[in-house]
């Protein structure tokens, strides 16, 4: 122990924030620090541009992922929303977001499906950016002729790969 007064030893696993402002409406998560052994995938997120149903503002909801394509099984690189939401949900942080027009990604209820489920908000408002519309509006944007690769927005996040692994696997 430290002459300052430290009392955790070396057996105290250290805990980083997760998250936003620091507000309580931010619901900011603790959680263990990294593995730096832990393999992890690093991926970039898409996105396409909506208004909001409720206020009108232009938005942004994240539709999936991009990763090396020999890692998806259509050689595609991209991971749907819903492959990855739970561990995007664990790792992006919210200021990050903001800053592309993205509101936080949680669990929300929805009138369309039991339970709800995590999805984006709207970055004014905070209502439901539904998953139903942007899969409409990815599957509009592709038989347009766009790409997977317009949807990059430029917010890089390293995903634990045996977890992605697995998702995958289930999903496919």
């Amino acid at each position: 122990m430290s002459s300052s007064g430290d009392t955790h030893g070396p057996s105290r696993p250290r805990l980083t924030v997760v998250g936003g402002s620091g507000t309580a409406a931010s619901r900011e998560r603790a959680v263990p620090a990294r593995d730096p052994n832990q393999p992890v995938v690093r991926a970039r997120l898409a996105a396409i541009t909506d208004r909001c149903w409720q206020c009108r503002t232009k938005v942004r909801g994240i539709v999936g992922v991009l990763v090396d394509p020999a890692r998806t099984p259509d050689g595609t690189g991209f991971l749907p929303f819903d492959d990855v939401a739970e561990m995007l949900a664990d790792r992006l942080d919210p200021r990050t977001l903001a800053g592309r027009r993205i509101g936080a990604v949680k669990h929300r209820e929805s009138p369309g499906v039991a339970g709800g489920y995590l999805a984006n908000g709207c970055i004014e408002c905070d209502a439901l950016i539904g998953r139903f519309q942007l899969e409409d509006l990815l599957h509009e944007h592709l038989q347009a002729g766009g790409t997977y690769a317009q949807l990059d927005i430029g917010v890089p996040v390293e995903l634990p790969a045996v977890e992605l692994a697995r998702s995958i696997t289930a999903h496919a």
